[in-house]
């Protein structure tokens, strides 16, 4: 016989408090592994320039772009093979669009490529697709994408995939680089770009701050740009830097949402002008700095960096940093004027260098000229032509003096020398 209490047992209670699985919605919480780029939902366009499709952040291009084989147009970053775009049935299914690879074996699909490899790859889209979400937010009318060469899928690459972005006629490309550049490589990369996108095409090289391979603290410099002291930070560029600025190309690091875009510090020493003295005191300022902008200069000391904020390219069509430029050139008319008072301190520290070894001789000489005004009465007049204006007298024979007979002294006594009533 079956008791009522076998067949209706009650829930057993736990003592443990229950703890959701994940937190709440509003705590604005995101998966870490939802943020890494799925390798299914990637892929290389070959018959597009090489641009990278991302099914996620381009939800319909899975109802463009055709679908199947599509006569090998699909490849995969990491291993290079040919890739099938799946895509649901019908619009009420829930079957999610993806990329597959091109093999006859069933079950899971699975890339060939070493792991290390994949995440290499995984690395740097995250870097370009953050990048890419950045300018999406600041530049809303614009045309985002990413681009690889399509020889270089299946392969290591030393640099990421470009971003390009694209606002009516004007094309910037955009590079961020994370390995240490060689200039073979970075002149390969401007070659391919100039022929792909044509030399109007502004090319764009995002470092990262905090990226010790790409920046080289070298201290700080106050600057007065506009009457009023603000603090730049200082960089040592590397050789890479020194090659991208030199071949035109825009330099900068990432900070988060603010660019530092780069002047160029020249070491200077005036030239000494006519009229001017630079001892003493003066010897320290003779020695200042020059800038070079809009890009520094080849032999540029260090580089100077100029805060902007990313959101201030969106405000001009040619992804131009305005602002910056604008600083630029306001330090150049401070520099101007630095020198110009600079010199003008010199030159009033000559005349009153000048000046005070005036007065030093000047006393000298006034003495010298009392001496001899004193002494030229006691002197006879010897002078040839004082002796032409007075008469000669009448010569006479010349007296001999008069010698006063010798008086022979007899010895005297010491008592002589004493007074009368004293003597013996």
């Amino acid at each position: 016989m079956i008791r009522p209490t076998d067949t209706a047992r009650s829930p057993r209670t736990s003592t443990l408090p229950r703890t959701s699985a994940r937190p709440p919605a509003d705590t604005g919480y995101r998966s870490t592994r939802s943020e890494l780029p799925r390798m299914g939902q990637l892929a290389v366009d070959i018959a597009n320039q090489g641009q990278i499709i991302d099914l996620r952040r381009d939800p319909d291009a899975h109802a463009r772009l055709p679908h199947g084989r599509a006569d090998g147009r699909y490849r995969c970053l990491a291993c290079g093979h040919r890739l099938i775009l799946q895509r649901p049935s019908s619009t009420n299914s829930r079957f999610t669009p993806r990329f597959r690879h091109h093999t006859h074996a069933s079950g899971a699909d699975r890339c060939p490529a070493p792991a290390q490899h994949q995440a290499d790859i995984q690395a740097d889209l995250t870097t370009m697709l953050a990048l890419h979400d950045q300018l999406l937010r600041v530049l809303p009318q614009t045309a985002l994408s990413l681009h690889i060469d399509p020889d270089l899928t299946g392969h290591r690459w030393d640099i990421p995939p470009a971003l390009i972005v694209r606002h009516g006629e004007q094309i910037v490309v955009l590079e961020r680089p994370r390995r240490l550049l060689t200039p073979q490589t970075v002149a390969h990369r401007i070659t391919a770009t100039r022929a792909q996108h044509g030399t109007k095409a502004a090319h764009w090289w995002v470092f990262d701050r905090d990226d010790p391979l790409h920046c080289d603290p070298a201290g700080t410099i106050n600057v007065r740009p506009y009457d009023q002291t603000i603090t730049h930070t200082k960089v040592r560029p590397t050789p890479a830097q020194r090659q991208l600025a030199t071949a035109g190309a825009t330099v900068c690091w990432l900070a988060g949402d603010t660019l530092l875009i780069p002047y160029g510090g020249h070491q200077r020493t005036y030239n000494t002008h006519p009229g001017e003295d630079w001892s003493g005191d003066m010897a320290s300022w003779k020695r200042d700095w020059t800038i070079s902008h809009p890009r520094p200069a080849d032999g540029a000391t260090w580089w100077g960096l100029i805060p902007q904020p990313l959101l201030a390219l969106g405000k001009r069509p040619d992804f131009r940093p305005a602002t910056a430029h604008a600083t630029m050139s306001a330090l150049q008319r401070a520099e101007q004027g630095r020198e110009r008072h600079r010199r003008r301190r010199a030159r009033e520290h000559a005349q009153h260098s000048t000046q005070a070894s005036a007065e030093q001789l000047r006393i000298p000489v006034a003495a010298t000229a009392t001496r001899e005004s004193t002494e030229a009465p006691a002197r006879p007049a010897s002078l040839p032509h004082a002796m032409a204006t007075v008469p000669s007298a009448p010569s006479t024979p010349a007296r001999r003096p008069q010698q006063r007979p010798s008086v022979r002294h007899r010895g005297l006594r010491w008592a002589a020398l004493l007074p009368r009533r004293w003597r013996p």
